[in-house]
C-alpha cells in the first residue's frame, strides 16, 4: 500500500507540474489571441481549443486521485472556470461558434428574443448565433422562429462564410415555407451564391424571389441584381 500511495503521489506532482505548465501556456495564449484576433483569429482559436482538450485530460486524471485523498480544489475549479470564461470570450470576438451554458441564456421568449437580436445587430456574430439556435431549437413553432434561423444565415454572410450562411438559408426554405422572411432569405442566398461564384444559382434564387414574392420590398434590387447576374461570364462564375 504504501508504494502504491507514493506512486499515486508521484504521479499526481507530475500531473500537477505537467498542469500549472498547460495553464501557463494557455493563459499566454488567450494573452496572444486577443493582440491578434484580427489577422489570425481562426488558427489561434484552434490552437487554444488544443490546449485546453488537453488540460481538461489532465484535470480529469488530477480529479480522481484527489478523490481518493483530500477531494479537488475549489482553488483549482475557480482558476480553471476563469480559463474557460476567457476561451470562450476570445472565441466569440474571432467570431467562432461557441455554445453557450443553459444559464447564460433567458427563460424569458422576450428576452430571449431581443438579446439574440441585439447581438445580432452590434455583430457579436457568435453569441448572436448560439442565442438564435437555442431560440429555434426551444421555440420552433414560434412565429419569429424564421426571423431567427435567417439570421444565423445572415450572420454567416455578414462574416464572410458564405458556404455556412447557405446551408442555414436552406433550414429556412425547408422549415418555414409559409414565413415572412422567404424573400430575404433568397435575396440573401443569391448574394450568397454569387461570393462562391455560383452564378446559375443566384440567378435561380433572384427568380424565385421576383416570382414568388412580388410585394416584396427587394424586389427592385432583385431586378438589379438579376440583369447583373446575367451579364457575368465565366471569368466571375465556376458554372459558366
Amino acid at each position: 500500500m504504501q508504494v502504491d500511495i507514493k506512486t499515486n503521489q508521484e504521479r499526481l506532482d507530475s500531473l500537477e507540474a505537467d498542469l500549472e505548465a498547460k495553464r501557463k501556456e494557455l493563459t499566454e495564449a488567450l494573452a496572444e489571441a486577443s493582440r491578434l484576433l484580427r489577422r489570425n483569429s481562426a488558427d489561434q482559436g484552434l490552437q487554444i481549443e488544443e490546449i485546453i482538450d488537453r488540460l481538461a485530460v489532465m484535470e480529469g486524471e488530477i480529479a480522481e486521485l484527489r478523490m481518493e485523498s483530500s477531494g479537488v480544489s475549489k482553488q483549482q475549479l475557480a482558476r480553471n472556470a476563469e480559463l474557460q470564461r476567457q476561451l470562450s470570450q476570445v472565441a466569440r470576438a474571432a467570431g467562432m461558434d461557441v455554445p453557450l451554458e443553459s444559464s447564460q441564456i433567458p427563460d424569458n421568449k422576450k428576452k430571449h428574443y431581443e438579446a439574440a437580436v441585439k447581438a445580432y445587430r452590434i455583430k457579436e456574430h457568435s453569441y448572436a448565433r448560439a442565442l438564435l439556435r437555442s431560440y429555434v431549437e426551444r421555440y420552433p413553432n414560434d412565429s419569429k422562429a424564421d426571423d431567427a434561423q435567417y439570421m444565423v444565415g445572415s450572420s454567416y454572410l455578414r462574416q464572410g462564410q458564405p458556404a455556412a450562411a447557405l446551408g442555414e438559408f436552406r433550414k429556412v426554405i425547408s422549415k418555414y415555407r409559409k414565413g415572412d422572411v422567404l424573400d430575404k432569405t433568397l435575396y440573401d442566398m443569391a448574394q450568397a451564391f454569387l461570393q462562391v461564384k455560383s452564378c446559375n444559382d443566384a440567378e435561380t434564387a433572384l427568380k424565385a424571389l421576383l416570382k414568388n414574392h412580388r410585394k416584396s420590398s427587394l424586389v427592385p434590387k432583385a431586378k438589379k441584381q438579376l440583369r447583373k447576374v446575367r451579364q457575368m461570364g465565366s471569368a466571375e462564375c465556376a458554372d459558366r
